[in-house]
């Protein structure tokens, strides 16, 4: 059972449910009260940070654990009679810098959302992005590097 695919099955399922436990209660209150943020204060802003940055790093790490599992495979079939190309000595590593790439990736969301009040008592959780990064920076051009590079380079086929 310790064998490199099982390490990377587990670490897709551990992110995998990372994903609904912070999207879902988000969506659900967005539903009901109109895009508004029921906490304020210390906690609503470390939510408000934590919550957009750490739904797509579940998705990252689920992308990365999907491309080890490949290259595993790849290598147990192309090369059935040699020693793995991954081995379970390295599992780990490879599933840490698999958390630590998501979360550099993702971290521009932990300064661009805040919380924002509004005059009449309402408060929201929105991405000020020029805000944090100056005007000169577009959150356009990031979107495209995070397609290009997690739904481009990893998922194209050979």
């Amino acid at each position: 059972m310790r064998k490199p695919i099982n390490y990377f099955i587990t670490n897709m399922a551990m992110s995998d449910l990372l994903f609904p436990i912070f999207l879902f209660p988000r969506n659900l209150t967005g539903l009901y009260v109109d895009h508004q943020w029921l906490i304020s204060g210390p906690l609503g802003q470390a939510l408000c940070k934590l919550v957009p940055f750490l739904t797509p790093v579940s998705s990252f790490v689920s992308i990365q654990s999907l491309v080890l599992i490949a290259v595993d495979r790849f290598g147990a079939v192309v090369f059935p009679l040699r020693s793995p190309l991954i081995s379970s000595k390295l599992c780990p590593f490879f599933i840490l810098a698999t958390w630590i790439v998501a979360m550099a990736v993702s971290s521009p969301s932990l300064f661009a959302f805040q919380i924002v009040e509004y005059g009449d008592g309402v408060v929201s959780c929105g991405m000020q992005w020029h805000e944090a990064f100056g005007e000169s920076s577009s959150v356009e051009n990031y979107f495209l590097s995070l397609y290009v590079v997690f739904y481009y380079i990893y998922t194209r086929p050979c």
